[in-house]
């Protein structure tokens, strides 16, 4: 029996207009098709419970991201503190608000299984597969960016990533572990090149706004 909504076209006029009907979200693997960890299947802003008062900042700016998000913008965030603040929750949160309300696909990534599985699968169909992705999602996920020191091959792939996506106005969210005892975007940034190259920091920070989770 065809949706009473669209009649199994998948369409709804909407005034002349013609809108995705909703039933063909109905029943998508959240996980599988925004690419979450199993670990963090469960992550919403429902059940993410701010302790400092730097949490508490991050979460509303984080759900305020999400509700007014628009693709051709741009804009992204950047989570910078050490482990166990809730970085990754939010961002993955962000991911499900933005395609549950927008229906707009974001992709979540580890960073260092990034660069480990674009580097296997160099001159393979597989790579351009995943570079195609990596480059044109309206959304990207860069989880625990920064957490090693990266081989001068692993810094032009990443820088060709985000420069990419900073030309072609394509949304970033970048969580980072790397232990900042900082207060200001240049501490961060220049504690950030220790890792990564001029360069790609200069063009996240300009991309997206910093949100600092501390636990005091």
């Amino acid at each position: 029996m065809g949706c009473p909504k669209c009649g199994g076209t998948g369409f709804v006029d909407r005034g002349g207009v013609l809108e995705i009907c909703s039933c063909r979200y109905e029943g998508v693997n959240l996980q599988k098709y925004l690419n979450i960890p199993p670990r963090f299947v469960e992550a919403e802003f429902e059940n993410y419970v701010p302790v400092s008062p730097s949490q508490k900042v991050a979460f509303e700016a984080c759900l305020h991201y999400a509700h007014t998000f628009e693709p051709k913008e741009g804009k992204g965030l950047s989570l910078v503190g050490p482990p166990q603040m809730g970085k990754t929750h939010l961002v993955v949160a962000i991911l499900k608000t933005i395609y549950r309300e927008k229906r707009i696909r974001g992709l979540f990534f580890d960073t260092k299984d990034l660069l480990y599985k674009l580097q296997s699968y160099a001159n393979t169909e597989k790579y351009h597969k995943l570079m195609n992705l990596l480059l044109n999602a309206p959304l990207l996920v860069l989880d625990d960016l920064g957490s090693e020191r990266l081989s001068d091959w692993r810094i032009e792939v990443l820088s060709y990533i985000i420069s990419h996506r900073y030309n072609f106005l394509k949304s970033t969210l970048i969580t980072t572990n790397y232990p900042l005892l900082k207060q200001s975007e240049e501490e961060v940034a220049r504690a950030l090149e220790e890792r990564l190259s001029p360069a790609v920091v200069g063009k996240i920070h300009q991309m997206n706004e910093v949100l600092y989770l501390m636990q005091s």
